[in-house]
Parts: structure tokens; sequence; C-alpha cells
């Protein structure tokens, strides 16, 4: 079975065994590759449309308690300027982006210890 054939199978059964995976990984080449890509974006078409989905991104805390190497705000750097927002500023973050437009938003921060299920899960069923 060609390359081709495999990619075709893939997409319309949604599954190869491990061989073929393996297969289709040692042998790609531009063209397949290239065909692969087309029928993903298709595939995504279908499932999302063209449209483009702005989200509203909350950067709720700085601290951190791991010290990733790449990272800016890692627990162990002295020159970040910490902060949290509490709830009322995390919700009222999201009202303003709401009155903007935004239809979804992320909290994004630090793994922050102080934010527990108990602390998240009422501020995330309010938004």
């Amino acid at each position: 079975m060609n390359l081709h054939e495999l990619i075709d199978r893939l997409h319309k059964e949604h599954t190869l065994t491990k061989e073929e995976f393996i297969t289709l990984i040692k042998e790609r080449n531009e063209e397949s590759a290239s065909y692969l890509a087309s029928l993903a974006r298709e595939e995504a078409v279908n499932i999302y449309g063209n449209g483009v989905f702005p989200r509203g991104l909350v950067e709720f805390t700085n601290y951190c308690k791991n010290n990733c190497y790449y990272c800016g705000i890692q627990g162990s750097n002295p020159n970040a300027n910490r902060y949290r927002l509490s709830k009322e500023e995390i919700l009222s973050a999201c009202e303003n982006g709401y009155q903007l437009g935004y239809r979804s938003f992320v909290l994004q921060g630090g793994e922050d210890p102080h934010y527990t299920d108990e602390v998240m899960v009422p501020i995330v069923a309010e938004i």
C-alpha cells in the first residue's frame, strides 16, 4: 500500500495499525506531507469552519511553585514583581472583556498553590 492510500484510509477510518503509522512516518516525503496537510485542513474547516475565535486572556497570578529554566515567572526569580488577582478582579476583567466582545476566556497563571480547586471552581462557575 502506498502512502497516498494509507493517508486516505487514515482519513476515512481514523486509524491505522502501529506498523502503518511507522511506515507513514518513516516514508514521509514532501508530497505525502502536503496531501496529509490538505486533508487535515479540510477536516478542520468541516468541524470548525473558517471563523476566528478570539479569547480574552486573564493573567491572574504570576506566583509559581516551579522553577522552569525558560520561564520568567519561575519561583526562584527574585526580579519578578509578584501579583495575585482577587476573585472580584478576575470577574471584572472578564466583564470588561465581555463588553469588548469576547465570549470565552482563558485564565492563565503560574502554578500558584493559593489557587486551589476550592478557590477556582466558584470563579470559573461565575464566569
